[in-house]
């Protein structure tokens, strides 16, 4: 089958290499320094238990059958070569990664590799989370796919720093030191991208990437046993640099009463009709999942989470998409709207990041405390106070935290 992703061939090469390690750090496996013998460089050298293992790691363009058996036949012939020349005679390992292999097609390249190497252990791994190994005691390096979790597709030119799931992972990081009550995420510590991953409900490839390009650009580092924030002051005007997109408002007029309060109600009703199955049939006959997410965004959220600055604002919603049953039910209408709006909605290109993090109070969504900051930081009408406000009072000991 076609390969679902574009991976670079040229610094993929060494961030596999790095995936897996980190890989097996996380498992307790200890990554050993190779050896100084130009004719005897293995991909990697760790240690498990007291026994030694040299991996050899082959990238494939696609998960097909006739892509990936070749390579890990190389592969193990690469690792039992080394395995007989290297000190203390390592187990030799054979890897093959794609962006995308079927469990058929990785079943099929383990019999084939074991009928032909059993003293080789096999395995195969992709973009999209899942690991099958066999041989040597390997199979707790399995995975499964995750389902629901959205894989996010490698391109060919460099990842955004703070593209939508890498935001969503800053706020999952800065989470333990943010009141539940100003953001709805996990909160923990995570010793690396596997058990980030887990938590914020995104693949483990996005995970590693993330931690990947923040250790990289010293944001982030893991010296202490767990992943940290570090040079938070360069991170903050980094993030609020990178939030000045312009973000699609659409302006509505009310037909159900103006202000805050009608919109909040009109709010509260819409979540308890999704969350209510005798009740959704107003919403239409589509299922849960297509109803889109909305929050209160901006001043009106601020004002929600109990740190507004700017009153009389012009009020905000997000919301997912833009769909006719969800104007109707919110009793929200574009006729009229050009010449005086009673509401804007915003369409967020950063959906997971805005909407992972929704904080509900007394049954009305609100943008959390994180979001709130940045998109008020570039508003125009005294959006810079609000944003040093929240700053002062909430995240500047968030995001100091760890950095010291």
């Amino acid at each position: 089958m076609p390969d679902r992703f574009s991976i670079p061939s040229t610094e993929n090469e060494a961030g596999l290499l790095r995936f897996v390690a980190e890989l097996l750090r996380e498992k307790g496996w200890k990554v050993l320094e190779p050896p100084r013998d130009r004719n005897l460089q293995p991909d990697l050298l760790a240690e498990r238990s007291g026994q030694k293992y040299v991996f050899e790691i082959k990238r494939a363009s696609e998960g097909r059958r006739d892509r990936v058996v070749p390579l890990l036949s190389q592969a193990a012939l690469e690792a039992a070569y080394l395995s007989g020349r290297l000190p203390g005679k390592p187990s030799p390992v054979a890897i093959v990664a794609a962006n995308y292999i079927p469990e058929s097609v990785a079943e099929q390249a383990k019999e084939f590799l074991q009928k032909r190497a059993p003293a080789v252990a096999v395995g195969l791994l992709d973009s999209e989370g899942y690991r099958s190994f066999a041989g040597l005691g390997l199979e707790h390096l399995d995975s499964k796919r995750q389902p629901g979790v959205p894989s996010q597709r490698l391109r060919s030119h460099a990842p955004q720093l703070f593209s939508d799931l890498n935001q969503w992972m800053l706020k999952v990081l800065l989470a333990p030191a943010i009141p539940e009550s100003y953001l709805s995420a996990p909160r923990g510590q995570y010793k690396g991208a596997s058990q980030l991953a887990a938590a914020s409900g995104v693949s483990v490839m996005s995970a590693f990437r993330f931690v990947e390009q923040f250790s990289k650009e010293g944001f982030l580092e893991h010296n202490s046993g767990h992943l940290r924030i570090v040079r938070s002051k360069e991170l903050v005007q980094r993030w609020l640099g990178a939030g000045q997109k312009r973000v699609l408002e659409v302006p509505m007029r009310s037909i159900l009463g103006k202000g805050k309060g009608a919109l909040e109600s009109a709010l509260r009703s819409y979540v308890a009709s999704i969350a209510a199955p005798s009740r959704r049939r107003r919403l239409g006959n589509a299922p849960l999942s297509q109803h889109p997410r909305v929050c209160l965004g901006l001043f009106a959220a601020a004002e929600q989470l109990g740190v507004g600055f700017v009153h009389g604002a012009e009020l905000h919603l997000y919301a997912e998409r833009m769909s006719q049953d969800l104007l109707e039910f919110l009793g929200l209408s574009p006729h009229g709207a050009d010449k005086q709006a009673d509401v804007y909605i915003r369409l967020p290109s950063n959906r997971e990041s805005v909407f992972r993090g929704v904080v509900m109070k007394d049954g009305v969504p609100s943008s959390d405390i994180v979001q709130v900051w940045l998109d008020a930081s570039s508003h125009p009408a005294r959006g810079k106070e609000q944003a040093n406000l929240i700053y002062r009072r909430i995240l500047a000991s968030a995001f100091e935290a760890d950095d010291q």
